[in-house]
C-alpha cells in the first residue's frame, strides 16, 4: 500500500507534467493560430480542381507561404470554382501584387495538387487582402485541350483513311498491289536469267577489289620506304654535312673573303691612279712633241727658203761673205 508521501509525489508529478504538456500545446497551437493571415480568392473558369483539397499548400515561386482554406462553386457563374486561400503575412510581406497570378500544380505522380503563385513586379501595387488573384492557365487544362485537338485529328485521319481505302480507291490499291507483285516476279525472273552475268560481274568486282588491295599494300610499302628514307641515317648525315659545309662557307665569307675583296678594291684603285698618271704623262709628252714638231717645221721652212734664195741668186753667198769680212 502506497504511503501518503508517495501519493503526494505522484500527484505533484502528474500536475507538473500536465502543466508542461498544456503549455507546450498552447505555445505550439498559439503560434499557428495567432499568425496573421491575409485571405485571397482565386476563380478558376472551366478547370477541374480534382486533387486540390482544403489544407493544400500555397506556394510562391516554390516557397510555402500559405494554405487552401476552402473550395466552392461561384453562385453567380456555375462554371467558376472559387478557391479561398490564406497567406501568412510574415512569409509573404508585400509579395502579393496586382499582377500576381495563380495556377494549380501537381505534387509528383500522387495526383494531389497545390496552388502556385508567380509573377508580380516591383512596380505594381500591393493586392489588398480579400481581393481576387488572377487565375492563369494550368498545365492540366493545356493537356486537356491538346488531347481534345489530338483526338479530333485522329478521327479526321481515320475518316480520311476510310475514304482513301473505300470505293474506287480500293480497286486502285488492289491493282497497284497486283502490279507490284508482277513487277517483283519479273525482277526475280530477270535476275534468274542473268545470274551468270551477275556472277561474272561479282567476280570482276572481287578481282578489282583484290587488285586495289594489292595496290594499297604496294603503296603502303612505298610509303614505309619513303618514311625510312626520310628518317634514315643517310639523309640525316647528308643534312648534317650540308650544314657543316654551309657553316664553313659562312665562316669563309665572314673571314678572309671580305679582306681579299678589300685588298682587290685597293689594288684596282691604285691601278686606276697609275693609268691616270700615265695618261697625264702621255698627254704632256704629246704637247711637247707637237711643239718640237712645230719648231722643226719652222726650221725646215727657213732652210727651204734659204736654199731657194741661194739657188736663185748664188751671189748672195759671196756678198754675204764679203760684207762679213769687211765688218
Amino acid at each position: 500500500m502506497a504511503t501518503r508521501a508517495q501519493k503526494i509525489r505522484l500527484a505533484v508529478f502528474f500536475i507538473v507534467s500536465s502543466s508542461v504538456l498544456t503549455l507546450f500545446f498552447i505555445v505550439v497551437a498559439g503560434s499557428h493560430l495567432l499568425r496573421q493571415r491575409y485571405p485571397y480568392n482565386i476563380e478558376f473558369t472551366g478547370v477541374a480542381v480534382s486533387g486540390l483539397n482544403k489544407g493544400a499548400s500555397v506556394k510562391y515561386l516554390g516557397f510555402n507561404v500559405g494554405r487552401v482554406e476552402g473550395i466552392s462553386i461561384s453562385p453567380e457563374d456555375l462554371t467558376k470554382v472559387v478557391v479561398a486561400i490564406s497567406v501568412e503575412r510574415q512569409k509573404a510581406e508585400n509579395a502579393i501584387r496586382t499582377d500576381t497570378e495563380a495556377r494549380m500544380a501537381s505534387l509528383g505522380i500522387t495526383g494531389l495538387k497545390y496552388i502556385e503563385l508567380f509573377g508580380g513586379s516591383n512596380g505594381a501595387e500591393e493586392l489588398l487582402p480579400g481581393a481576387n488573384i488572377t487565375a492563369s492557365e494550368t498545365f492540366f487544362s493545356n493537356i486537356q485541350e491538346r488531347a481534345e485537338v489530338l483526338s479530333i485529328k485522329i478521327e479526321q485521319s481515320v475518316d480520311n483513311l476510310n475514304k482513301l481505302l473505300g470505293g474506287e480507291n480500293q480497286r486502285v490499291f488492289t491493282d497497284l498491289l497486283r502490279n507490284t507483285g508482277n513487277l517483283m516476279a519479273t525482277a526475280n525472273t530477270l535476275v534468274q536469267d542473268n545470274r551468270l552475268a551477275v556472277d561474272e560481274t561479282a567476280n570482276n568486282i572481287a578481282a578489282t577489289t583484290r587488285s586495289l588491295s594489292q595496290a594499297s599494300a604496294t603503296l603502303a610499302v612505298t610509303t614505309d620506304s619513303l618514311h625510312n628514307l626520310l628518317v634514315g641515317a643517310t639523309l640525316q648525315q647528308t643534312v648534317a654535312d650540308l650544314q657543316v659545309t654551309m657553316h664553313q662557307l659562312r665562316q669563309q665569307m665572314d673571314g678572309p673573303f671580305p679582306l681579299l675583296v678589300a685588298r682587290m678594291d685597293t689594288m684596282v684603285t691604285n691601278i686606276d691612279r697609275t693609268f691616270v698618271g700615265i695618261d697625264q704623262t702621255v698627254g704632256a709628252s704629246r704637247q711637247n712633241l707637237l711643239r718640237a714638231m712645230q719648231d722643226l717645221e719652222e726650221t725646215l721652212q727657213n732652210v727651204r727658203e734659204t736654199t731657194e734664195l741661194i739657188r736663185d741668186n748664188p751671189s748672195v753667198l759671196i756678198r754675204g761673205g764679203s760684207s762679213g769680212a769687211s765688218e
